[in-house]
Formats: structure tokens, C-alpha cells, sequence
């Protein structure tokens, strides 16, 4: 070992040794006082709803009021769901199927199914909703009317107007 080596070794452990004996010294801690903890209060007795405000609002239900309104859940979420379906009507000189209504824009539709397909018509001569629509209705046939409100439409066979018939 080198003479330099030597001298810090003796110099330095006393210096250490009195580092760590100095940083343990002091005075001690005092105690935290912590604050204490909030008591949850209990629970208010049941009162009557509070008086509307003058100004002519009505208060809204309590959380329990909802809560004994609303209806439960399903009793087996995983069962299979009930399913219920409106009949479809069904027109036995055509074939056509009546299966629903609809309002787009201006314009009232039906949606059918023939036995040459399903879709949409509309009124007129040949039933189709546009130039490129396929043609669903047999030759001859032409749409009416189309009542939205009722579900009903009404054909014509060669201009001679036929019973409506409507989704029940």
C-alpha cells in the first residue's frame, strides 16, 4: 500500500465514525397530533317532501322514490329474452307481405316482401321508390296510398282499387 493510501484511511475512518454517531444525535420528535375523523351522521328521520318554492318549481324525486319506481331488472339476465312480434299482413291476391311503415322525409314507404324479394315501395303506377329501384310488385299492381299512422296501404289492380290491408 502507498504511504498516501495509508494516511487517508487513518484520517478518514474517525471522520466517518463521527459523521454517523453526529447525525444520530439531536433532539427528538414530537408527536403528530392527527386530526380526528369525521363521525358519519346518522341518518335524518323520514320527512314529507319539501314545500315547492315560491317561484313555482317543483322539487324532484327523493332517490328512494325513483328507486321504488323503476321496475327491477330481468329475473335471469342470462335467459333468453322474450320476443314480441307484430303480425305481418299479408295480402293473398298479391303475395305481398306488409311487414312495416315509414316516413322519409315527405315521402311514405311500406316495406314488403314478395316472392320475388323484399323492399321498399312507394305510391305510384309501379310501387318503385326511385328509377333504379327493382320493381317488387306483380304487373299491374300499383300502390294507392300508404297510411303511416294506421300501418295500412292500399293497392289497385290495372287502376281498379282493392280492400287496404294493414300490419296487426
Amino acid at each position: 500500500m502507498t504511504w498516501w493510501k495509508q494516511a487517508a484511511e487513518r484520517w478518514l475512518a474517525p471522520v466517518a465514525v463521527l459523521v454517523v454517531v453526529g447525525g444520530c444525535g439531536g433532539e427528538t420528535p414530537t408527536a403528530t397530533v392527527l386530526p380526528p375523523v369525521p363521525v358519519k351522521p346518522a341518518p335524518l328521520p323520514e320527512t314529507s317532501a319539501p314545500a315547492a318554492p315560491p317561484i313555482g318549481l317543483t322539487p324532484l324525486p327523493s332517490a328512494e322514490e325513483v328507486q321504488q319506481a323503476a321496475p327491477g331488472g330481468r329475473a335471469d339476465p342470462f335467459g333468453p329474452l322474450v320476443v314480441v312480434e307484430a303480425a305481418d299482413a299479408q295480402d293473398p291476391t298479391t303475395g305481398l307481405t306488409l311487414t312495416g311503415v315509414l316516413l322519409v322525409g315527405d315521402q311514405k314507404r311500406a316495406m314488403v316482401t314478395t316472392p320475388t324479394g323484399s323492399g321498399v315501395i312507394c305510391m305510384g303506377s309501379d310501387g318503385r321508390c326511385g328509377e333504379d329501384a327493382p320493381v317488387l310488385l306483380p304487373t299491374g299492381w300499383s300502390v294507392l296510398s300508404i297510411d303511416v299512422a294506421r300501418g295500412c296501404i292500399r293497392l289497385a289492380l290495372n287502376d281498379e282499387p282493392q280492400d287496404p290491408f294493414c300490419i296487426a
